[in-house]
């Protein structure tokens, strides 16, 4: 097989003909778990590959299709069989794309939401600006916090372009950020890699929010954790679980749960 840079295979089945691809944007250290540990505990005969973005700087000028045709180009060139396609939380709009696409060479594989919601002002301020902020929380003060809190807020309220609100949330961050990476001495090009990643992450949220819902949801399932504020509701199977949003690819549970809707 072809050296892989779009796809990173997260199991033993590595070198499977049939896989199942997860959609999520994946970074070390992040409080939710993600589909490598979903993997974990999942029944399967079928690999597991879990999508990479860009090189952080590459993502520059990418829209959603851009993503989906580094993505899709690569599948169909591995050869493999996509059996199933798993999309987390705003990703899940990549999922369903990514299924329709691939559904254009072979059987359309199964689609597994998990959490799905849709890239808004309120979600990436919530789930993606608060998230970077209260990361920071253990050197900045509780005024600090919440200073960066109402600026992301007032800035939520003011740009109602997704685009635009996120380069305000990217400055806010450059510049809350800061302050917290001098304190613990962190190097300035360390931090600036901090800083393009929540860009690069901004950016994929943008182009996630470019795709719009297939009519056709039939066969869909939806795993859903604890109520989720701005959740996306796709009307499909659900099957729901009291569990955190953030252990919700975790729990041995859910892989329970969805190695039987694979069977």
């Amino acid at each position: 097989m072809a050296e892989l840079h779009s796809w990173h295979p997260i199991d033993e089945n590595a070198d499977d003909k049939e896989v199942i691809i997860t959609v999520d944007f994946t970074v070390t250290g992040r409080p939710e778990a993600g589909f490598a540990e979903l993997a974990t505990h999942l029944e399967t005969p079928y690999g597991v590959w879990e999508s990479l973005p860009p090189a952080v700087g590459g993502e520059t000028g990418m829209n959603g299709d851009d993503y989906l045709d580094r993505w899709t180009t690569e599948l169909r060139a591995s050869g493999v069989e996509v059996k199933a396609v798993f999309g987390y939380c705003a990703s899940s709009v990549f999922a369903l794309a990514i299924a329709d696409r691939v559904a254009t060479w072979q059987d359309k594989p199964q689609v597994v939401l998990f959490d799905p919601t849709a890239a808004t002002g309120f979600t990436v301020l919530y789930y993606g600006f608060f998230r970077v902020v209260d990361a920071l929380a253990a050197v900045l003060t509780e005024d600090e916090v919440r200073d960066a809190h109402a600026a992301g807020e007032t800035a939520q309220q003011t740009h109602d372009d997704l685009e635009t609100l996120t380069k305000e949330f990217v400055r806010i961050y450059r510049e809350v950020g800061g302050t917290a990476f001098e304190r613990v001495g962190l190097e300035a090009d360390r931090a600036e890699e901090l800083v393009s990643w929540f860009s690069s992450y901004m950016t994929y949220l943008v182009a996630a929010s470019q795709l719009t819902v297939p009519d056709d949801l039939s066969g869909v399932d939806v795993i859903r954790s604890a109520e989720l504020p701005g959740a996306l509701e796709i009307g499909a199977r659900e099957v729901r679980f009291d569990i955190d949003h953030s252990g919700l690819l975790s729990q041995p549970e859910v892989a329970q749960a969805v190695s039987g809707l694979l069977a």
